[in-house]
């Protein structure tokens, strides 16, 4: 059912120009007449890293309240002069009068039935991407055909069958007796987290992680509730720590010194590690196209020897290609730096954090 944009990207797939328009069939199956040339789209949260990847300017709606350090990795024209506006913004959608709405996700009856509800509603083109991070080549070809833009597609498609196919194909040989346990802490004060099998900690899965969480998936944005007794318990190997993508990094603080986390053998070990967030975040939220750096850094941190990458150069290749920028060699030891010491905080020992050979 799940075939790509027709115009040639997978057997049986068909093209039809009608003037200045065209029919294709998008990722979870649906016919869609759209304009041939696309100048302007309304993204959901889970595309747009992607469509900024292929073109910075053609959003019309912002789906993030960015921070000035987020800015300094981000054109202008991506997020200046734009509304706020997410996939339920019926009437924003209608306003703003886009060429088509762009959304991702799993393509589940369920999705592809909101999608129709919203087409019939705004009356404009919705496309359906696969958000399925295994399917991320398929998604960017799809998309280098939606805009004409082929050869980035390509180059993008480059990058993952470098650096995540390998990590992929790797992480399933790791044994059970060697994989790290991680306890991944979300939340202001790190006490909510999602379990194995969730779409915001997937990437702990397929780097060859164990989450350790024993708790029930909870639907949409996740962050189920815990207790410090129950990571106590659980005694992980290693914190991974998503602070919010805020600059305070409230949680990754509190974990580091709060005296209640103290007695945790991960902490007593300075395991806690703030994922990077800039200008998106690299694990999740949302889990778009932002993961795949994240695949990287996060393979190179529990497995460097396995994954002996140079997150340096590895950071400043991914940010020119997918976010137009490009980063110095102190921005790039300094983004994927997974122990910051943010004011306040004493500096971590040096002996703890090990990074790759060539890297941080």
């Amino acid at each position: 059912m799940f075939v790509a944009l027709a115009v040639g990207c997978r057997p049986g797939s068909r093209s039809v120009q009608q003037g200045e328009r065209r029919i294709i069939v998008d990722m979870a199956g649906r016919t869609v007449e759209i304009p041939d040339v696309i100048d302007a789209l309304f993204s959901g949260r889970h595309p747009i890293h992607a469509v900024y990847a292929f073109d910075t300017a053609i959003t019309v709606n912002n789906v993030f309240r960015y921070s000035e350090t987020e800015k300094k990795y981000l054109k202008r024209s991506f997020y200046e002069g734009k509304p706020y506006a997410l996939e339920d913004a019926s009437e924003e959608i209608i306003r703003l009068g886009p060429d088509i709405v762009l959304f991702a996700d799993f393509l589940t009856p369920d999705n592809i039935e909101r999608a129709e509800a919203i087409q019939e509603k705004v009356q404009i083109p919705v496309v359906l991407l696969d958000n399925d991070i295994l399917n991320y080549k398929e998604t960017l070809a799809f998309l280098g055909e939606l805009l004409h833009k082929k050869e980035k597609a390509e180059e993008l498609i480059v990058f993952i069958r470098t650096y995540i196919d390998p990590v992929l194909e790797k992480a399933k040989r790791i044994p059970d007796g060697q994989k790290k346990r991680i306890y991944y802490a979300e939340g202001m004060k790190g006490l909510n987290t999602d379990p194995s099998g969730s779409v915001h900690s997937q990437l702990i899965d397929l780097v060859g992680g164990v989450n350790v969480a024993q708790t029930d998936i909870l639907p949409g944005k996740g962050m189920t509730g815990v207790s410090l007794e129950q990571v106590y318990r659980w005694n992980p190997d290693l914190i991974l720590v998503w602070s919010g993508n805020f600059d305070g990094m409230d949680s990754y603080r509190e974990i580091r010194t709060s005296p209640a986390w103290q007695n945790l053998d991960a902490v007593k070990r300075n395991a806690v590690y703030q994922v990077p967030w800039r200008p998106f975040g690299w694990i999740d939220r949302p889990p778009g196209l932002n993961r795949v750096i994240g695949v990287v850094w996060l393979a190179n941190l529990l497995y460097p020897d396995m994954f002996p990458y140079d997150m340096t150069a590895v950071t400043q290749e991914f940010f020119h290609k997918f976010y137009h920028y490009d980063m110095t060699d102190m921005e790039a030891r300094e983004i994927p730096n997974g122990q910051p010491s943010p004011p306040g905080l004493p500096d971590v020992q040096p002996d703890v954090y090990t990074p790759s050979a060539g890297g941080q």
